[in-house]
């Protein structure tokens, strides 16, 4: 329990948290918190609860908050009954607080941040990312060493250097730093709405709760739905949130043709929809199939877009159609698509050739080639094919069984599927021609 007797001059309070005598007074004077007594000479008189609050207020601003987001965060608590000071950290220890870098740059905090993620060592990681917002903009933070650091990541997992624990360590310690921003961002100061959601099939969030804070921190008033919002769903929640702008994002091949199917819809609704992701960065041919306003590769972009989007709707071109060709391979394809897998597992067993892979590598294929099918054209995937390598060598396909796989799979979808069959199996010859 915290003794609330004013017992500390101002002298202590500067030493115990660290605070300068002018910021604490400004604090005092502009938001009332916190409110010292006075001694009977006229000097500030401070109690063991003064101190602990200065400190709270100092490790929000750690985390990112401006002074005055935390003193609305601390006075929000204290009116619904909650204790804030009961979130204090305890003090770390000498070892802990020797995580901080010396090297203050944000080249050095980003990599011995991502160090830490990849050493599993949350407190270091959490340890640095204070030491980084109490440095820089919340902003900058979140692009050079969050998002960039997560990138770096990706690249490493990618070369073989970084697991998929890692990743998914350093994903949920990011995302629960944002939720803490996002939760403590101010009040909507504007009238529009944006509704921001991942289509059916994408369950990366990062880059859409990462514009959510930033557009909250514009003024915007935002309904975040997270991953995997199936199409029906999604189109029950415009109609009932009526929103000024729908923003949706793919990562992968896999849930842009999701993507694709909820832009149709919501556009004949005559809702405004923009869109991003990965894959539309590395196939720029895709965005031609979409039925919304292309937001551009970078989250700086988006957030540019999204402003002149919203003061001036954009007329949005009327996408290329599928050709019937490919409308019905997709459909056969879908149809037999078990039939086609069983066969090409078949044929490599009778060659003699190792299956254990087989099982991991036709649903990775299957799912993505069924989207470039829908999307109306099987070279969307050429793109992620050094991904899908990459992939398959961690589920054991050594290199030189990538060709006689696809080559297999090709004869197997010629054997089951008709006449527009040779859609997938020239692109199938092209693509391991290119490899000899």
């Amino acid at each position: 329990m915290l003794s609330e007797k004013p017992v500390y001059n101002l002298k202590v309070v500067l030493r115990e948290t660290g605070i300068k005598a002018d910021v604490l007074r400004a604090w005092e004077r502009r938001y009332g918190l916190p409110m010292p007594q006075r001694s009977p000479g006229g000097h500030r008189l401070y109690s063991e609860r003064d101190i602990a609050i200065i400190k709270w207020l100092i490790t929000r601003q750690n985390e990112g908050l401006s002074i005055s987001s935390a003193v609305q965060l601390f006075r929000e608590k204290e009116a619904s009954s909650q204790n804030p000071l009961a979130e204090l950290v305890k003090a770390e220890s000498p070892a802990q607080l020797a995580v901080f870098t010396p090297d203050l740059s944000l080249d050095a905090l980003r990599n011995t941040w991502l160090k830490a993620c990849i050493e599993f060592n949350e407190p270091m990681a959490e340890q640095l990312l204070h030491q980084a917002f109490s440095l820089y903009p919340l902003e900058v933070v979140l692009f050079e060493i969050i998002q960039h650091g997560m990138r770096d990541l990706g690249e490493k997992w990618f070369e073989g250097e970084a697991t998929v624990q890692q990743e998914h360590f350093t994903s949920a310690l990011v995302l629960r730093r944002m939720e803490t921003l996002i939760a403590a961002a101010p009040p909507p100061l504007r009238s529009e709405t944006i509704l921001i959601a991942s289509p059916s099939d994408e369950w990366h969030t990062f880059s859409l709760v990462m514009l959510n804070l930033l557009l909250r921190r514009k003024g915007y008033h935002v309904v975040f739905l997270g991953a995997n919002v199936p199409t029906d769903h999604l189109d029950e929640a415009v109609d009932s949130i009526k929103p000024d702008l729908v923003i949706l994002a793919s990562q992968h091949l896999a849930s842009a043709a999701n993507l694709q199917k909820a832009a149709q819809i919501l556009t004949r609704k005559n809702i405004h929809v923009a869109y991003g992701g990965r894959v539309f960065n590395s196939v720029p041919d895709l965005r031609k199939r979409i039925p919304a306003n292309f937001l551009g590769q970078t989250i700086e972009e988006s957030l540019l877009a999204i402003d002149q989007i919203i003061q001036n709707p954009m007329v949005v071109r009327i996408p290329d159609t599928t050709s019937i060709a490919y409308q019905k391979l997709a459909q056969e394809f879908k149809e037999k698509r078990g039939l086609i897998e069983t066969n090409s597992i078949e044929a490599l067993k009778a060659k003699g050739a190792p299956v254990d892979y087989v099982t991991a590598a036709n649903l990775l294929l299957g799912n993505q080639l069924t989207s470039a099918l829908e999307l109306g054209d099987v070279n969307f995937l050429t793109s992620d094919m050094v991904w899908l390598k990459a992939y398959l060598k961690k589920q054991n396909m050594q290199k030189d069984q990538l060709d006689p796989y696809l080559r297999t799979y090709a004869e197997s979808v010629q054997k089951t599927l008709n006449g527009y069959s040779s859609i997938f199996t020239n692109w199938i010859e092209s693509l391991t021609e290119s490899e000899e």
